[in-house]
């Protein structure tokens, strides 16, 4: 019997932009002169590419125009593959499995002609069994039709195909700005949407073929293939003395025709290959199964059923009471299970500072006979929690800190990143001194989470979901769609988190989530939980609860399980904006909302540079800090927080007038550090730390030095009045940002002392005011701890005129792969000619480029394409520094060659020449274990920011008036930036945004006007008319006073602000209470 193996099957493939959809419409639209679909043998292809997988069909799209609330404007369509699969000689016979790693959205699989199989949910890995519609003797047609529709500025996107014999696979669709026909209206995947989870079409993420003997070992792809694969997890954990059991459970399938006694044999290895153990299971009998035609889809049959329209054709419509949906469906299809335990052995756990990983090669012996083996990469490490500590990594204590980010991951110019790009971000998100990602929305890649393996990323996983609760159908997706998660990415060490939803769910769903987990991943030691948790019942039924800004936290919680922020810090900033000092525009010229201002098409939400980026960044991180579990509040309430996001991306983005991207990232579109990175660096540092923020090239007080335009609001946005004024650049706030433990910062200009400061603002922030910022020269900064010892240091100093480019390639570790796929970056960095890099040029770059390559530009902020108005860099043969760096990429063809890059910047020139390296480009190579792994070392991991007293004295300032969230039916309402308040009890917020939020769901029993001129609100609801009047503490009720706790107010942002327990009781059919358990006010209707 000859032993399976797996192989890579990236090249060979031809594909075509259908720019078309629906899919039928697309299929139509291509077919040949001789009327043939593409998926047929005789099809005659024109017009065709040749490409190499994984592949993105869109990149160029990305980034290029002005961002958008719903994202950014990439290509939404239908697209097409083919290849031919010759199966190797010493494989006929065999079975032949392929495996998807993901695809963006659809995929519908033809073998010579024949579908195959579909999966349209977008997110999990899948599979399908080629085997019945394989030819062993010629080459194998395999043709994929797949579409990348989402929500959002569209006029439909894909849905669901309901299960049934006469229904196209592919032909009901979700109707967005137009309507469909009746007859093929169907129910969307909630997750699919272009602004939350941008649409990067084509097969984005690896492909895999494979060979496998009539019995062997399955693979964890539910979808399509109904099988769980192999389980790894250890027990019996001894952190002291570095032991564990290690646990293998294992699916066999026999399609052989014969019953076999089968057992399996486990070796683990070290990433350098020595063997750490073995060992095996009992011998067990392995009854043999039918091989059957596989069905195009495990989407459950009673989903949907039958309905005839009007006009009498049939529709199906989705079953949407849940009580007559049974049980999502786990069980393997025609297995055998057979588990193992090894002694107790001695090896290294997976840990944040130190991440091993070990090879676990499963080998399976059928009859005595080697006949299938898999090898899973993995670490072991021991999970728990104490309400007093915190998450527990092998018995320590961590403090998790880092983003928030969306799981397309996107690059600029390049789309999705091969694999070693994916740990450059994962070193970069350690060298920030982060350690953990929350993964927004839907799951992220098998790569990330490779790299997060490799670094020591504690990750948080979710399935797939938008912004609210589902039911019905849209549920079943969720729950269905955890299952393949769980079942794909349930060996992965760096997954500490399943995350049920980005918003509250109700206790049965909670509940039906965590059954899924605990038959699916039992002993893998991680949690499920749900974001924005708020009722008792429903949070007993999670592990861990996410919060967002703070809001709901309770001790109550964090004494049940973990309490993770997952997206704090909204705000955005560009890279290139330093401060409004800096030169050209000592301003950032942006068409701004003003401050609590909506969401508007061609209108900034936002007006901050990236020095005021730093303060927001140091405020939001300095809070959930002090409020983590031992922190300085004495809350003890969090394990762990997460801005928003690690980097600048695609998805909705609210400075929808200047920028390309969501300004949030700690690094750009391309990975170059913002600003923001170095504040994170420092903050998030278990070691002495301090950076001075900004650059020491400011220019002398004259001319139209420091001259800006002023600006007024003219009721939509803050405009140019044709005014000037000049920034007083003598009386500059210089910034500095010290580590927890720096108690006390000296500045120095030139060796003189300027300034001492021992009161930092938001616990990390040391404020210098009027630092004369015309001096040039030398800025230190001189951080002591509490003892009044030295420990940490940073200068920064006038920099010449750009008189060089260097030009620095990365590539991967072996070079840059001529596989018509890898990727190489060039980084630039304009000097003086002492070679410091020039913070103040934004000159343009250009580029010309020779060899065995494509060159493919870089990135700016702030350039677009809209209208009349084409900036874009995107894929252009140019770039601009900004703040005096940049990179670009060039990818590789299939020819090994050389390549040469030659920069040049107002005649300043620099070149660089390299050679691409042989590859094997078969239609099958060998998989490998890609990556850049860690210097793992052996020291024993210690807890982090242990509280220091001293230090909490200095730099904590309590709360005088804790934020209380307010819920509208369990639901939070947008306050337009407006802190909700508990003042002694009373709870105080921006009342109209409420009350037009309860409108929403409550209109026929209440109306209410406000009269901004006035500031006067007055609400009518029943027998009652309420008024409240800004200045005056009375309410008056029917004409008669009634004190409140104070005088409503206008906000900074213009919002009505008054105590909203006084009057959310006076509504008809409302109850209005505060819940001291999870520390929320509550205004539910009595629906």
């Amino acid at each position: 019997m000859k032993e399976g193996k797996v192989f890579c099957f990236h090249h060979g493939w031809h594909f075509l932009l259908a720019d078309e959809f629906p899919m039928q419409k697309a299929l139509e639209k291509h077919k040949d002169k001789n009327g043939r679909c593409f998926y047929e043998l005789d099809y005659i292809e024109e017009n065709w590419e040749s490409v190499t997988l994984p592949h993105t069909f869109n990149d160029t799209d990305l980034f290029r125009d002005r961002i958008k609330d719903a994202g950014s404007g990439q290509k939404r369509t239908a697209a097409f593959y083919r290849n031919y699969l010759t199966v190797p000689k010493e494989y006929c016979g065999q079975k032949v499995l392929i495996e998807f790693e993901g695809i963006r959205q659809t995929c519908y699989l033809y073998v010579n002609g024949k579908m195959v199989g579909y999966v349209e949910n977008g997110v999990a890995p899948f599979g399908f069994d080629l085997t019945p519609f394989i030819d062993y003797d010629k080459p194998n047609l395999i043709a994929v039709a797949t579409d990348n529709t989402a929500t959002r500025e569209t006029d439909f996107c894909i849905a669901e195909t309901p299960n049934k014999p006469d229904v196209i696979p592919g032909s009901y669709l979700f109707p967005q700005d137009k309507e469909v026909d009746k007859v093929c209206e169907g129910v969307g995947y909630f997750w699919n949407c272009n602004d939350f989870n941008p649409s990067v079409g084509g097969i984005t993420r690896p492909v895999k073929i494979h060979f496998k003997p009539k019995v062997h070992l399955t693979l964890p792809l539910y979808s399509n293939l109904m099988t769980k694969g192999t389980y790894i997890y250890g027990s019996d954990f001894d952190i002291q003395n570095g032991t564990l059991k290690i646990n293998v459970e294992s699916e066999i399938r026999n399609e052989s025709g014969k019953d076999v006694k089968a057992y399996i044999e486990i070796i683990v290895k070290n990433i350098v290959g020595e063997e750490v153990t073995r060992f095996k299971s009992d011998e067990c009998v392995v009854n043999s199964t039918s091989a059957k035609i596989p069905p195009l889809s495990i989407t459950p049959t009673d989903a949907y059923i039958a309905e005839i329209l009007p006009d009498g054709r049939k529709h199906y419509t989705a079953v949407n009471d849940e009580s007559k949906l049974g049980e999502t469906i786990t069980k393997s299809l025609n297995v055998t299970e057979v588990s193992a335990v090894s002694d107790t052995t001695k090896l290294n756990f997976w840990s944040i500072s130190n991440p091993f990983l070990y090879r676990v090669e499963v080998r399976l012996f059928a009859d005595g006979e080697l006949c299938d083996s898999v090898v899973i990469e993995t670490g072991f490490r021991k999970v728990g929690y104490d309400k007093d500590r915190g998450v527990l990594l092998n018995d320590v204590p961590v403090w998790l800190r880092g983003y928030a980010q969306r799981a397309t991951n996107e690059w600029a110019a390049i789309g999705i990143a091969p694999e070693w790009l994916k740990d450059v971000d994962a070193m970069l998100i350690k060298e920030s001194n982060a350690n953990h990602i929350r993964f927004m929305h839907v799951a992220g890649s098998k790569a990330d989470v490779r790299s997060f393996d490799r670094h020591g990323i504690v990750c948080t996983q979710p399935a797939g979901d938008k912004e609210r609760e589902n039911f019905g159908r849209q549920w079943k997706q969720r729950v269905e769609l955890m299952r393949d998660v769980i079942i794909a990415f349930r060996n992965s060490p760096s997954i500490l988190f399943w995350e049920a939803g980005n918003n509250s769910i109700n206790k049965e769903h909670m509940a039906e989530m965590r059954a899924i987990k605990e038959k699916l991943d039992p002993s893998g030691g991680r949690f499920m939980g749900c974001r924005t948790l708020n009722t008792e019942d429903v949070i007993e039924e999670s592990e861990f609860v996410g919060t967002m800004l703070n809001r709901h936290a309770a001790r109550f919680t964090a004494e049940h399980g973990p309490i993770m922020e997952t997206e704090y810090l909204r705000e955005e900033a560009p890279r290139r904006i330093w401060d409004d000092f800096s030169p050209p525009d000592f301003d950032y010229k942006t068409k701004w909302g003003g401050k609590g201002g909506r969401k508007q098409v061609g209108i900034d939400f936002y007006d901050m540079t990236s020095e005021d980026l730093a303060l927001a960044s140091a405020k939001g991180y300095g809070e959930f800090f002090n409020d983590r579990i031992g922190g300085a509040s004495k809350k003890d309430y969090y394990s762990g927080c997460a801005a928003l996001c690690w980097t600048d991306s695609a998805q909705h983005g609210r400075q929808a007038y200047s920028e390309n991207a969501r300004m949030s990232g700690r690094v750009d579109a391309v990975r170059n550090k913002k600003q923001s990175f170095d504040v994170f660096r420092v903050m998030q540092s278990p070691k002495s730390a301090v950076k001075i923020f900004g650059h020491r090239n400011y220019p002398k007080a004259d001319g139209d030095n420091y001259k800006y335009n002023v600006k007024k609001f003219n009721g939509t946005y803050w405009k140019e009045t044709g005014e000037t004024d000049f920034r007083d650049a003598y009386n500059k706030t210089v910034y500095v940002i010290g580590s927890y433990d720096i108690a006390k910062i000296v500045l120095k200009v030139n060796g003189r002392k300027v300034g001492v400061c021992d009161k930092p603002i938001y616990t990390f922030v040391f404020p210098f005011p009027n630092i004369d910022i015309t001096e040039s020269g030398e800025i230190t900064a001189y951080g002591y701890d509490c003892g009044g010892n030295l420990v940490a240091n940073d200068t920064i100093k006038t920099v010449g005129e750009p008189s060089q480019i260097h030009l620095t390639l990365h590539t991967d570790t072996n070079g840059l792969k001529a596989d018509g796929n890898d990727v190489a970056y060039v980084d630039i960095e304009v000097t003086d000619e002492n070679g410091d890099i020039c913070p103040l040029c934004y000159d343009k770059i250009d580029f010309e480029f020779s060899g065995d390559g494509v060159f493919l530009g870089g990135y700016n902020s702030g350039k677009f394409d809209f209208g009349d108005k084409h900036e874009s860099v995107i894929h252009k043969n140019y770039v601009y520094a900004e703040c005096g760096t940049n990179r670009v990429f060039i990818r590789s063809t299939e020819n090994v060659g050389k390549l040469k890059l030659k920069a040049n910047m107002n005649g300043i020139t620099a070149e660089i020449e390299f050679e691409s390296v042989e590859t094997q480009n078969d239609t099958l190579t060998e998989c490998t274990f890609d990556g850049i792994y860690e210097d793992c070392k052996n020291d024993a991991d210690r807890a982090e920011f242990e509280a220091i007293e001293k230090i909490d004295k200095i730099k904590y300032i309590p709360e005088s008036e804790p934020y209380c969230k307010i819920l509208v039916n369990g639901q939070e309402p947008d306050t337009r930036g407006v802190r909700s308040l508990n003042k002694n009890g009373r709870i105080w917020g921006a009342v109209i945004c409420i009350l037009e939020r309860l409108k929403t769901e409550w209109s026929e029993h209440f109306d209410f006007e406000y009269n901004s001129d006035e500031k006067i609100l007055t609400l009518k609801s029943g027998e009652y008319v309420v008024t409240a009047e800004c200045g005056r503490t009375h309410l008056l009720v029917n004409g008669n006073e009634n004190l409140m706790d104070g005088e409503p107010y206008i906000s900074d942002s213009g919002q009505f602000v008054m105590e909203v327990s006084a009057i959310a009781s006076y509504i008809d059919g409302v109850s209005a209470w505060y819940d001291d358990k999870v520390e929320v006010f509550r205004i539910e209707t009595k629906q």
